[in-house]
Formats: structure tokens, C-alpha cells, sequence
């Protein structure tokens, strides 16, 4: 048996992710480690978030107070940019709490 071109198991991986199309469930998965480890250090969010989800580049986070929504909503540009920081890309277009 001869051993022909070899690859590093970075792109083995790589490929396997693109051909089983799980790219979509990985970027949810990173967006909302994101969002986590984001309100990690602030008591208050963490404790209000009650569920996050993420499609087409809006990230949907339920908070249980209006007081702490609405102080959120006036810095959603600024948790895009901290969020797309963290995941070294351009990936989350906005945020919306409901």
C-alpha cells in the first residue's frame, strides 16, 4: 500500500464539516458561546437570559426583565461588534431581544 497525499486532520475535519452541511449548527453553537461568555462577567444578564438562539445572522435573546431590555437595546451595536470580535468575523448582523 502506498501512501499518497497526505493532510493534516485540520483539513480532514474541515472537509467533513462541509460535506455533512454542519457549518449552520456549528455557528449557532460558537454565536451562542459567545453570548454567553460575553454577560459571563455581568451577573445581571446571565441571570435575566432565558433562552438564545441564532439564524441568518440575528441572534434572538429572551430576557426576563424589561428594565435590563431596554437598557440592552441601546447597545445592541456595541454587542454586535463584541460578539463579532469574538468570533473573528463578520457573522452576527444584529441582535434582537424580545
Amino acid at each position: 500500500m502506498k501512501r499518497e497525499a497526505t493532510r493534516n486532520i485540520g483539513a480532514v475535519i474541515a472537509d467533513y464539516v462541509q460535506e455533512s452541511h454542519l457549518e449552520e449548527g456549528l455557528l449557532q453553537a460558537r454565536v451562542c458561546a459567545a453570548w454567553d461568555s460575553l454577560v459571563i462577567g455581568q451577573v445581571v444578564l446571565r441571570d435575566y437570559t432565558a433562552r438564545r438562539s441564532f439564524r441568518d445572522g440575528v441572534l434572538s435573546c429572551k430576557i426576563r426583565s424589561s428594565v435590563v431590555r431596554s437598557h440592552l437595546q441601546l447597545q445592541t451595536g456595541l454587542l454586535c461588534d463584541r460578539l463579532n470580535q469574538m468570533l473573528l468575523g463578520d457573522y452576527v448582523k444584529q441582535v434582537k431581544l424580545n
